[in-house]
């Protein structure tokens, strides 16, 4: 009877969570005609590893493709604040997360100006030996999690008419 009240705890899974926002929308013109034409990281946390940067850039740089396929170029510059991966230990008895948390700017070559800055919050929590295998690979999943919600903001996001 109490044996699957200790099973569950080791199978159990992932739960993603993102409070990502725009600080300054990408106008709706720019989001349905642009690509990014160059990216730059500016600022990793001091414990990221240069894999981590590789991973984050070539995740950028994929995702975005995909999504930007305007013909108007857009610039990015990405810092990352936090990066934080999972402890496999912790993940199997108490649960665990892997966080990413930054911003990305957007701005137009032409004349340098800003046009869209985003905040990035995005977390994968899980724990038992689901949750373990799920948040492993922590670098490249956290990447991939900033590079979609990039996306997701500032060009899937669905525009609301202004009110006047």
């Amino acid at each position: 009877m109490w044996l699957p009240f200790f099973i569950l705890p080791l199978a159990a899974g992932c739960v993603p969570f993102s409070s990502s926002e725009a600080v300054k929308a990408l106008p709706v013109t720019l989001a349905h005609d642009s690509y990014v034409s160059d990216i730059e990281i500016k600022a990793l946390p001091p414990d990221a590893t240069p894999e981590f940067k590789a991973k984050l850039e070539l995740a950028l740089r994929t995702e975005l493709t995909k999504c930007a396929k305007g013909s108007h170029p857009l610039r990015v510059e990405a810092r990352v604040a936090r990066f934080n991966g999972e402890n496999a230990g912790r993940a199997l008895l108490l649960g665990d997360s892997n966080i990413v948390r930054g911003s990305v700017q957007l701005f137009d070559p032409a004349n340098g100006a800003l046009v869209g800055d985003y905040d990035v919050n995005r977390s994968v929590g899980g724990g038992g030996v689901l949750g373990a295998i799920g948040l492993s690979g922590a670098e490249g999943q956290m990447a991939q999690a900033f590079a979609n919600q990039v996306c997701d903001q500032a060009f899937k996001a669905e525009t609301k008419p202004q009110s006047h």
